[in-house]
């Protein structure tokens, strides 16, 4: 059995006709018959009904489509791990940070001739499993202080490993069109009156635990959002041209300050947001993954 005849019994199945089938592969109608042809003689059944009237699916081709389909699929994500770029890379996963963007441009600077850099952003889940899958050397993430136990055994099954950076608070983050731009700090209990932008979410976000580093003085169900993106370029233009703020981690590195964007401490909220990276449990970390991490952690 060939990729190809599968490839042939999908199109005819979709278009429901071999003369159809044929112009979409860009073959004759005989060719596509005789491959439908081979492909039934190698299976010993029928995949169609053939009549004056045309061809119809028969029960057991409609069981073989299903297979066809998911085996197509398969090889479609297999043909999309497919390295195309050529040479040493240095490979990771992130969660959106401009702090990192900017820390990746030096490395560009520093080292680009040596390395193509191929960068994903992405939530804790997606970044997990980009290295546990090879995809990227290291992932970057923040997780509550709270969940590390529960965190780590989810990664001592994929085989993986954290390791922590350094701890953050929570923060606000608001553009030189908000009402309180020119504010230090903001309590707990007035965030309720803000509108804020929400990015993707999930367990792992700042808004998950805000009712718990509180102490019960908010909770998320209390927050307004206006947006809800997964665009970092959105939350840039928000905070730059609206009144919408955001949540975040307070690490905003003055030397890499590019948006007119400040942070409001929120009173009383303690650090609890441990920033790290992840990586395979037996890995020896190539020289530019040691590179950024040294850089990035001198920066936190």
């Amino acid at each position: 059995m060939e990729l190809r005849q599968l490839e042939y019994f999908m199109i005819t199945c979709e278009k429901g006709s071999f003369n159809q089938a044929a112009e979409c592969l860009y073959t004759t109608q005989p060719n596509v018959s005789k491959v439908i042809s081979s492909l039934e003689k190698e299976l010993g059944r029928p995949l169609f009904e053939r009549s004056s009237r045309g061809i119809r699916i028969t029960p057991y081709g409609e069981t073989v489509r299903e297979y066809a389909q998911n085996i197509l699929h398969n090889v479609s994500l297999i043909d999309s791990l497919t390295d195309r770029n050529q040479g040493k890379k240095f490979s990771l996963a992130t969660y959106p940070s401009n702090m990192i963007s900017r820390l990746l441009t030096d490395f560009y600077q520093e080292m680009g001739d040596s390395y193509i850099v191929e960068h994903l952003e992405g939530t804790v889940e997606e970044i997990c499993n980009r290295v546990a899958q090879g995809l990227s050397e290291i992932g970057v993430v923040y997780i509550a202080e709270k969940q590390l136990h529960q965190f780590q055994h989810i990664l001592s099954h994929k085989k993986l490993k954290f390791i922590p950076l350094d701890m953050k608070e929570a923060c606000v983050y608001v553009g030189p069109k908000h009402p309180r731009y020119h504010d230090e700090s903001i309590d707990f209990q007035d965030l309720s009156s803000l509108s804020f932008v929400r990015g993707v979410r999930e367990f792992f976000s700042v808004e998950h635990h805000l009712s718990h580093v509180s102490l019960g003085a908010i909770s998320t169900e209390q927050l307004h959002y206006s947006v809800y993106t997964n665009s970092d370029h959105l939350t840039i233009n928000l905070l730059m041209n609206t009144d919408v703020c955001s949540l975040g981690i307070n690490f905003l590195y003055d030397q890499y300050r590019q948006y007119d964007v400040r942070q409001l401490r929120i009173n009383n909220c303690e650090p609890f947001l441990l920033i790290g990276y992840i990586c395979p449990d037996d890995a020896k970390l190539s020289t530019a993954a040691d590179w950024f991490i040294r850089h990035f952690q001198a920066i936190l």
